[in-house]
């Protein structure tokens, strides 16, 4: 039984195309916000997955900014968590992740949150 509920205000912002598949770019997220520290979350909705991070500011910086968001350091986090990822889809992924980070800026939250859905890849 819910004990309570509220509008929510969906900005849907330029779209990324995955070039992994769902649950790779779903770990790829999670690592993501365990590296900075951050919360992150993940729920269901249809055909679509959402991914929610506390610190939307934060992940969005280090998207943009920081050297050691690329595939390589990634790809070895991911292996030791038991998922093969195609190195050369990830290194594109994550060079367009970080050409939208800019844009995606408008889509933080009130309470600096940001979600994610991720259609099926």
């Amino acid at each position: 039984m819910s004990q309570s509920f509220r509008p929510v205000k969906e900005i849907w912002n330029m779209r990324c195309s995955c070039l992994v598949e769902t649950e790779e770019l779903i770990a790829l997220l999670h690592d993501l916000a365990a590296r900075l520290g951050t919360a992150s979350d993940e729920h269901e909705y249809g055909d679509n997955k959402a991914v929610w991070f506390e610190e939307g500011e934060k992940i969005l910086d280090y998207l943009e900014a920081d050297d050691r968001f690329n595939a390589e350091s990634f790809t070895e986090s991911l292996e030791e968590q038991g998922i093969a990822i195609n190195k050369n889809d990830l290194a594109t992924l994550i060079d367009n992740m970080r050409g939208l980070a800019g844009q995606w800026r408008s889509s933080i939250g009130e309470r600096g949150e940001l979600v994610f859905y991720v259609d099926s890849c």
